[in-house]
């Protein structure tokens, strides 16, 4: 049986057979457009030639939003409350609700036929927050485990607690909009000069560099209602829930001071705005896990939803929490709810048991030695064919070069992880200078990951257990700091990748010939791209891409590129 999961917030699809995962791509490394939110046809294309089959022989799509909540009254007092500025879209809804008009029950899931000459589809609507829910627990290694999901909302929820045991989810409680940590978080981004919901990592890299001199002014418009199991804020302070261009109210610049402008100069008082907020985010998603852990008894932890992409939060649940085990879905964001809608369904709907763990993250398109040399030859380069590339690679980190590193199948997730990578010295105390300014071309504060033989991983880390997807901050050891300063952000901290052989022995291997010359079993990992572009994904990007910035070498398949000087 072959199911197809889309998303279109974060476009991507992703294609299971028989309750295994043979393929997950999202829209933007085909179109081109960072975060690109169009209809995934690339992306179901490539789907549908990795399983070897037509359209026609999908047997379910599933859809990651539930579009009956646009049907249903705004049942919450708080939502008729805010939203108060567009009732006018729902009057014959509120009017339901006030007349307590019991004929209208929630709907919890939508199925449709389209039927062709020579077959059938069906396609179904599944809970947005389920399919995060399913994306982080169907494919985890646990039979049973709690599970948060948070972002900034899906189908008029912001955040849902779940138990997972086998093949099924079970709900313990939500937030509903507008009370939503995600819209929040997109606020201060957008108070602070950079872009919502895109720009939100730029907040959590800043926060290292500033003091939380503000964070008693944000505890008092956030927090968990513990009583509850709810997620609260002053509303007061924020405008998103009337669809506002901007999401911070006049009583938040009062507190806060002015906002800042894209072009603004950076001082202390954005810096510790950055550092407070942060500071704040994860002591309430903290609270939001002790809440769980009381609730569920439970000691491991599944996490989705685009707020668990704030790797700096992760870490501090994996440290601080009391879940012994937190696993991070690589794709936490809205792409990863296409993979979670076709596993909800497979395992929760039909009731089939699993047979997948999600145990690593390359699952986008993949190019053979034949297909980069028609690309190299068309793009008339000069390049030569090498018998071990991950050795002249390491050779060449060694000698301080930055390099592109393009082999074998595509990252689904946003982290390039050893297979669209650039990679460099992460011994060369000025070398996040170098590649923010040569390469990268974005703002200085915002540091680079480390990648490390699994091996070797407490030797450089405060670290108790793998990282293999790099979704967790971790502490660097003090006495390794002066030998990797390239990557040890300014608190000390590190987003860490550990890579195994198993699920990527070439990659494995650079590093491996990397620690056989420099003694040090780590090397600097950032996803190949220049800045405000989705990771490369087809030879002839990663070529463009290779002569658009400061890389000195392209290792592409067996071949290397270059630069004529």
């Amino acid at each position: 049986m072959y199911i197809l999961g889309l998303n279109d917030s974060n476009s991507a699809a992703s294609i299971i057979k028989d309750g295994k995962l043979l393929a997950a791509a999202r829209e933007e490394r085909f179109d081109r457009i960072k975060f690109s939110d169009s209809y995934p046809t690339r992306a179901v294309e490539y789907c549908l030639k990795t399983a070897g089959i037509e359209i026609k022989d999908v047997n379910h799509i599933v859809f990651a939003w539930n579009p009956g909540h646009e049907l249903e009254p705004q049942d919450s007092a708080a939502a008729i409350r805010y939203h108060k500025h567009f009732l006018h879209y729902i009057p014959n809804n509120l009017l339901r609700h006030i007349k307590g008009d019991k004929r209208n029950k929630k709907i919890a899931f939508i199925d449709q036929t389209i039927s062709f000459s020579d077959g059938k589809i069906k396609l179904h609507y599944a809970p947005h927050h389920h399919t995060h829910a399913a994306s982080a627990f169907f494919v985890s290694p646990y039979d049973k485990a709690a599970i948060l999901t948070i972002d900034a909302y899906g189908d008029d929820i912001t955040h849902q607690f779940f138990i997972g045991e086998g093949n099924k989810l079970r709900s313990l409680g939500k937030t509903e909009f507008p009370h939503s940590l995600g819209q929040v978080y997109a606020a201060i981004t957008q108070y602070l000069g950079y872009r919502a919901n895109s720009d939100e990592w730029k907040v959590m890299g800043l926060a290292a560099y500033g003091k939380p001199e503000y964070y008693d002014k944000f505890k008092k418009i956030m927090r968990f209602d513990k009583n509850k199991g709810e997620l609260r804020f002053d509303l007061d302070y924020f405008t998103y829930y009337i669809w506002s261009s901007r999401r911070y109210s006049d009583q938040f610049i009062k507190m806060f001071g002015p906002e800042r402008q894209a072009s603004d100069e950076l001082i202390d008082r954005h810096i510790n705005i950055a550092a407070s907020f942060q500071k704040c985010v994860e002591d309430v998603v903290l609270d939001m896990c002790a809440y769980l852990k009381k609730k569920t008894g439970l000691k491991t932890l599944c996490l989705a939803g685009g707020v668990a992409m704030n790797s700096k939060m992760n870490g501090r649940i994996a440290a601080e929490s009391g879940f012994s085990e937190v696993w991070v879905q690589p794709s936490a964001d809205d792409a990863g709810c296409s993979l979670g809608a076709a596993f909800y369904y497979w395992n929760h709907v039909l009731g089939k048991k699993r047979k997948f763990v999600m145990e690593h993250d390359y699952w986008g398109p993949g190019f053979s030695d034949k297909e980069i040399k028609a690309a190299l030859d068309d793009s008339l380069v000069i390049y030569e064919r090498l018998e071990n590339p991950e050795k002249e690679a390491a050779k060449a980190i060694s000698e301080n070069k930055v390099i592109g590193w393009f082999q074998g199948k595509m990252e689904f997730g946003q982290r390039a992880l050893g297979n669209r990578s650039i990679l460099a010295d992460a011994r060369d105390p000025d070398m996040k200078n170098k590649i923010n300014r040569l390469i990268k071309h974005r703002e200085w504060y915002r540091p680079f990951a480390p990648s490390v033989l699994e091996e070797y991983q407490k030797d450089y880390f405060e670290i108790d257990s793998p990282s293999p997807f790099m979704q967790k901050v971790f502490r660097v050891n003090r006495d390794k700091r002066k030998i990797i300063p390239a990557v040890v952000h300014k608190d000390g901290t590190a987003r860490v990748q550990t890579v195994i052989k198993e699920t990527n022995k070439r990659y494995w291997t650079l590093i491996d010939k990397f620690r056989e010359i420099t003694d040090v079993p780590v090397v600097l990992n950032t996803s190949f791209n220049d800045n405000d572009e989705p990771i490369v994904c087809t030879p002839k990007d990663a070529i463009r891409s290779f002569f658009g910035t400061g890389i000195h070498e392209l290792y592409i398949g067996n071949y290397r590129i270059l630069k004529v000087r």
